[in-house]
């Protein structure tokens, strides 16, 4: 993990303003990531999802040589002390140790990319574990084979009850899923008529910052993918053989 310092930062600093944040988040990332683009210019690209006495949290998609790469950049006060008691430095301890937590168990969630200390302030970047795996030059892995493995399934009839049990859970789950989806749009219209995003792009709160990198990463729902498309083109063949019929 990349280790970053900067000993000429005013150590006297004890709050920043939002726009000062923005733009040493943005040195940060451009220091890590050896970009070229200026502080100020790169700092507008970021989009705050968590503002913040002592903390703050940007999200910003850049073009990598994977490909378009999303990535986190969290931002700490050290010594300022928030509404809940905890000062910057307590968070961002805590935030790191929860990233490499995550790391160590391959859960799924953001991957810590760097992280550091400038001055007053520190920093974490991180990523979704599919854009982690690709920059640190893992291989890209396999998609799962469709056929059984013999040690799982050993009899046909335990085959039938595993499908049959799989296929009751899998059903109540996606209703569950599309239920908690409807939810969720429809509080994104409500906040769209109040106004409260001005831009095209949706302005993402710290949750749903966590389930789009979960989404994001090609390991998260792969398995699901393949099976609702093997669900659902079956359940073609079936209608149009049934037509035919």
């Amino acid at each position: 993990m990349t280790q970053y310092h900067d000993e000429s930062a005013d150590d006297a600093l004890a709050a920043l303003e939002p726009d000062d944040m923005a733009v040493a988040a943005a040195g940060f990332l451009a220091e890590v990531l050896g970009l070229d683009d200026e502080d100020v210019s790169l700092a507008s690209d970021l989009s705050a999802i968590k503002r913040d006495a002592n903390a703050a949290i940007f999200t910003i998609q850049l073009e990598s040589s994977v490909g378009p790469a999303a990535f986190l950049v969290y931002g700490y006060v050290l010594d300022e002390r928030g509404g809940d008691g905890h000062t910057g430095r307590e968070l961002y301890e805590a935030g790191l140790a929860t990233l490499q937590q995550a790391a160590e168990r391959d859960s799924p969630g953001p991957r810590a990319v760097a992280h550091g200390e400038s001055g007053n302030r520190g920093f974490i970047i991180a990523t979704t574990p599919g854009t982690f795996r690709a920059l640190a030059g893992a291989p890209a892995e396999p998609a799962p084979s469709l056929e059984p493995d013999p040690t799982t399934f050993r009899s046909e009839a335990q085959t039938n009850r595993v499908r049959a049990a799989s296929a009751d859970e899998l059903l109540q789950l996606l209703r569950s899923a599309n239920d908690q989806a409807s939810q969720w749009l429809g509080a994104i219209q409500q906040a769209s008529q109040e106004g409260g995003d001005d831009d095209d792009i949706l302005a993402f709160n710290e949750s749903e910052t966590e389930l789009a990198l979960f989404l994001l990463d090609d390991r998260s729902i792969g398995d699901l993918l393949r099976a609702l498309n093997l669900l659902v083109s079956t359940a073609q063949q079936h209608a149009a053989n049934g037509i035919e019929d």
